[in-house]
């Protein structure tokens, strides 16, 4: 930007003009984006605890336990693990989904990222498991991968779903156990 001495009365109102309309257009931007990222987190499913099925697939009695199985590694751990599972991804990206899903579900406690989601779209037959930055370890070096292909997806195959839903949680909790938070680190909410 260059610097000018002229007295001319004449620009100033333009180089202001100019200024306020960049103003508009960048509040006017800020705000489109703003509600697109509000529009984009209430397009997930609310959360109805440690297990939100939207499927109707499981039995109230699964429900109740594997939900109570989750409170019970939360108050062992601190980790937090929440499943969705729902009818269709309506053709979103199931990447994207989960991501948005797990910023608005907050997975983990505030500031340590020490949480998973376990997404199963049915009508996609797509699981996906979603990590808090504490856990990106357990997909970078294959664990993730490994739970899917080797414990969930072939019992899913046998229609053995309850089942392949349980021992893919005990994987993924058996790898949070792993990471303890150390007792003098841990949030109030878990002391």
């Amino acid at each position: 930007m260059k610097s000018s001495h002229s007295s001319s009365r004449g620009h100033a109102p333009v180089r202001y003009a100019g200024t306020l309309a960049i103003l508009v257009i960048t509040i006017s931007l800020l705000t489109v984006n703003s509600c697109t990222k509000k529009q984009e987190l209430s397009q997930v499913p609310a959360r109805q605890g440690w297990v939100s099925d939207y499927a109707d697939i499981l039995k109230p009695e699964d429900k109740k336990r594997l939900s109570a199985e989750l409170e019970a590694f939360e108050v062992e751990t601190c980790h937090q693990i929440y499943l969705l599972i729902i009818p269709s991804l309506d053709n979103d990206n199931i990447a994207e989904f989960s991501q948005r899903t797990a910023k608005a579900w907050e997975i983990g406690q505030p500031g340590f990222g020490n949480g998973f989601l376990v997404i199963i779209a049915m009508q996609e037959g797509t699981v996906r498991i979603e990590t808090g930055s504490a856990f990106e370890w357990f997909v970078q070096d294959g664990s993730a991968d490994k739970v899917l292909k080797e414990v969930m997806f072939p019992l899913f195959r046998q229609e053995r779903f309850v089942e392949g839903i349980e021992r893919g949680l005990d994987e993924i909790m058996a790898a949070g156990r792993l990471k303890p938070i150390p007792d003098g680190h841990k949030p109030d909410t878990c002391q």
